[in-house]
């Protein structure tokens, strides 16, 4: 896969989320900044001790789905009504991130009927944070009001994450901020792992292999917890991105491209990530086990 496309894909995933969040959403706005130094920006691109960690939002990730014509799946997204059972903070703001990347999944996949038992739950976990009224709660009122725009639905709930992770960043609860990502991400793969169970050769193989680009800053992010409660979790998010890290990448660099007139050279080179079927099986089940503790009470 050519790396300038690549990288044109990205710019491409991230302009379209930032496209829906500058339209028809609240002012005012908060500031969007390309590498945020404590915390989580829109674009998932974190500074932390030093180096920037690149993580897709789930709602690229969920976009790709749609983009590849997979159907709505029931199981890719978690049961709403479990919200009272979770007890610790760590939990509600992983499953805060769960019911996040799940909300993104029905925008895309248009399941409009099942939204607002969703934004019930999220309003239920952001009451039980004590954060629900450090943003604005006119927000999730206003994302049930554009059910029939999926579009609109989407920036507000971009809008809404950002002004949270704002408020948590200026109050120095940042490690909130880290979970809600987690359990995002988590949800995520699962979402891309979940219809590929029952097929071989699944289209979203590709999508799911290529998270070994992210598994290093997610490593970080991990080990920058120190919630003894977060043991268990820590262990198999580590296993987790052990087996994403250890599928083989492969590069090939290409002669350069030399523009004489604007003084500019390009570099460029294919890259792809080799998998076998082992290894997507076991990549499959270590979702699901890590995704069976996050849901757990």
């Amino acid at each position: 896969m050519d790396a300038q496309w690549l990288f044109s894909r990205a710019i491409t995933c991230v302009g379209f989320l930032l496209l829906f969040s500058c339209g028809e959403s609240p002012n005012p706005q908060p500031t969007i900044e390309g590498v945020a130094k404590d915390g989580i920006s829109t674009s998932g691109t974190i500074m932390l001790q030093g180096h920037v960690v690149m993580i897709p939002p789930p709602a690229i990730l969920s976009h790709s789905i749609a983009m590849e014509k997979i159907s709505f799946e029931k199981q890719s997204v978690s049961e709403p009504d479990r919200t009272s059972q979770l007890t610790s903070e760590m939990k509600r703001a992983l499953n805060l991130g769960v019911l996040g990347a799940d909300l993104s999944y029905l925008i895309n996949h248009n399941q409009t009927a099942a939204i607002p038992q969703y934004l019930a739950a999220i309003r239920q976990l952001t009451d039980n944070l004590g954060i629900s009224q450090e943003v604005d709660p006119e927000i999730l009122k206003q994302i049930e009001a554009g059910l029939d725009d999926p579009a609109n639905m989407l920036g507000l709930q971009g809008v809404f994450f950002r002004n949270l992770e704002s408020y948590l960043k200026k109050n120095n609860r940042n490690a909130i901020s880290i979970y809600i990502l987690l359990g995002g991400w988590i949800e995520a793969l699962h979402q891309l792992a979940s219809p590929a169970d029952s097929t071989a050769g699944h289209p979203l193989d590709r999508f799911l292999a290529e998270q070994t680009y992210s598994a290093q800053g997610v490593r970080s992010l991990i080990n920058s917890l120190q919630n003894e409660s977060f043991a268990p979790l820590r262990d198999s998010m580590l296993q987790l991105c052990d087996a994403l890290d250890e599928l083989e990448k492969e590069y090939e660099f290409k002669s350069p491209i030399h523009d004489r007139r604007e003084k500019v050279t390009y570099v460029r080179s294919k890259a792809a990530v080799i998998f076998t079927e082992g290894e997507l099986l076991e990549l499959h089940e270590l979702i699901r086990e890590t995704r069976q503790l996050i849901l757990a009470p």
